[in-house]
Formats: structure tokens, C-alpha cells, sequence
């Protein structure tokens, strides 16, 4: 059984299917939209955690519908949060560079697949040399239409492998 440990969005509200789906032992952390800062202060605690429970692996999850990442795609109504300000604007980016190649219906997903591969290589950077080894990390994107939680490879993304019908 692996001791996992998921960064997951409140306003998803999934930590309850995470827990169907992949009955590990799960630990879960939240922040809006997957914002957390990796600073080093916040990653001591993470570190500690992942040698206390002897976690193995850790998955970034945003759904395709995470209500942050619309909104910053679209008004940034909740621009006066602190903790937002970087994250909206890092959407603003990547909905630039990807709004030129994609239609808008899959803007979301391409900005949620970015920022998470973004977090991704963040806690590589991160994590203790001598965890970072021992430690898979990945991301996937919860489908709600379809119940599924999606992988995609961090080099490489297509919006259209996600919507299978």
C-alpha cells in the first residue's frame, strides 16, 4: 500500500472520491486553486510529513472545472486575495501563450495542465535530496463528466486526450 500524499484545491472538493478511487493511505493538503507557495518554511513541513509517514508519493490534483482557474480565466473576481495574485496572474500567462492555439473550450484544461506541471517541477526543486528519490511525483486532472482523474505527461499536452466520449 503506498502513503500518499495529494496538494488538492477546497473549492474541488474531491478528497472523498480521491479516497474511492485510490484506496492508499492518503494525506491531503489544500490551497486555492493548487497556490500554495513552496517556500521553505512551508517545505520543512513537507518534507517532515513525507519522512514521518514514510510517504512515497504525492500527486498535484485541480478539477477541469476548479472554479479559481475559471475565474482567473475570466473576471480574476477574487483578485483582492492575497494568495491569489500570483496564481491569477500565471493563469493570465499561460491562457496568452495558449489562447492563440487552442479553442477556447480547452483553454481551462491547457492552463490547469501548466500550472500543475508548474507545481510539479516546484516540489522537485524543493523536496530533500535524499527524498527526492524515493518520492514519485505526478498530476492528474479530475474529469468530472466522465468521473475520472486524468494523467498527462509533464513534457507534453494535448487538451484533446482528456475528453474521451
Amino acid at each position: 500500500m503506498h502513503k500518499h500524499l495529494y496538494f488538492v484545491c477546497p473549492s474541488d472538493n474531491i478528497e472523498g472520491l480521491i479516497d474511492k478511487k485510490f484506496p492508499d493511505e492518503n494525506y491531503f493538503l489544500s490551497s486555492l486553486g493548487n497556490s500554495l507557495s513552496l517556500s521553505k518554511d512551508i517545505m520543512q513541513e513537507v518534507n517532515a510529513l513525507i519522512e514521518l509517514k514514510g510517504i512515497d508519493k504525492i500527486t498535484f490534483i485541480l478539477s477541469d472545472d476548479n472554479k479559481l482557474i475559471f475565474d482567473g480565466l475570466r473576471n480574476q473576481n477574487f483578485d483582492n486575495i492575497n494568495v491569489l495574485k500570483k496564481l491569477y496572474n500565471n493563469i493570465s500567462y499561460y491562457k496568452k501563450l495558449t489562447s492563440k492555439v487552442y479553442r477556447e473550450g480547452n483553454i481551462q484544461i491547457l492552463v490547469t495542465s501548466n500550472l500543475l506541471n508548474e507545481k510539479i517541477k516546484e516540489m522537485k526543486l524543493s523536496l530533500y535530496d535524499w527524498l527526492s528519490s524515493k518520492v514519485n511525483i505526478d498530476a492528474k486532472i479530475y474529469i468530472r463528466k466522465s468521473d475520472e482523474f486524468k494523467g498527462f505527461p509533464s513534457h507534453l499536452f494535448d487538451p484533446r486526450n482528456l475528453y474521451l466520449n
